[in-house]
């Protein structure tokens, strides 16, 4: 089957400039293609206590740590209750969330052939389902219903198994990116660490996807890690980025 080329998903060249600056690869020697990612956050009401396993651990670390890294050794740490800010970026990160468990789920039921590509379909679904499933119970009666996905435009990243892995390698640096940006306007700490715990799978995602690209030899142009420094995106870039790709009907939040 012939590849569906990023180009012709991204007329206005958004989601090209924002991979480009996540940091990614070049394939045609001007742009590196790249796309997606988010947020974390916790319901308005909530404690330590009503994270899901296994980020309850994360939450929890800290409760009776004493030292430099103790809540008591820093004036400036954020010891607040979950707020509204949070709550709108724990359903932006869900929101974005569904979007690739959505994609990874549909990506499983290709079935494709080869067993490395295959098997990172498994694992990326596996994984991005139980970041919603746990964003879900952060947020409780807050959380946002899943949106409509487009799927045609999911059929013409899933026409063939390259195209496949080639979108995924693009979607991760952006979820990063995504992630690193909504972190710092978090107002709870235990929402903090149960962000970290979630970005840090995120960046593995961008990497395992990427090496998949370059040692099968689809694009050799690829890095697996091409930054020291990785960026921060915007929730408003992030939205325009993954909005550009087509994957929902109607509105990218609902």
């Amino acid at each position: 089957m012939t590849n569906i080329r990023i180009e012709e998903l991204d007329s206005s060249g958004d989601l090209r400039q924002a991979a480009d600056d996540a940091g990614a690869w070049d394939p045609s020697g001007t742009r590196r293609e790249m796309l997606r990612n988010a947020g974390i956050g916790g319901a308005a009401v909530f404690g330590v206590g009503a994270l899901l396993s296994p980020l309850d651990a994360f939450a929890a670390a800290s409760s009776g740590q004493k030292g430099a890294y103790s809540t008591s050794g820093s004036k400036s740490i954020r010891r607040g209750k979950a707020n509204a800010n949070d709550v709108k970026i724990g359903n932006y990160a869900l929101t974005l969330e569904y979007l690739e468990a959505a994609f990874y789920a549909a990506a499983v039921q290709a079935n494709f052939a080869d067993a490395d590509i295959n098997a990172a379909a498994k694992t990326l679904a596996a994984h991005e389902a139980a970041h919603v499933a746990a964003l879900k119970k952060v947020l409780g009666k807050a959380a946002v219903k899943a949106p409509t996905v487009n799927t045609d435009t999911v059929g013409k990243l899933l026409a063939d198994q390259n195209t496949f892995i080639k979108t995924a390698a693009a979607i991760e640096p952006v979820g990063t990116a995504a992630y690193a940006g909504a972190g710092p306007y978090l107002n709870n700490l235990s929402i903090v660490k149960a962000a970290l715990s979630i970005h840090s799978v995120e960046a593995n995602h961008a990497a395992y996807t990427a090496a998949l690209v370059k040692f099968k030899g689809i694009d050799p142009t690829i890095d697996p890690i091409p930054n020291a420094f990785n960026p921060a995106f915007s929730f408003n870039k992030t939205i325009k980025t993954v909005g550009s790709l087509d994957l929902v009907k109607g509105d990218l939040q609902p």
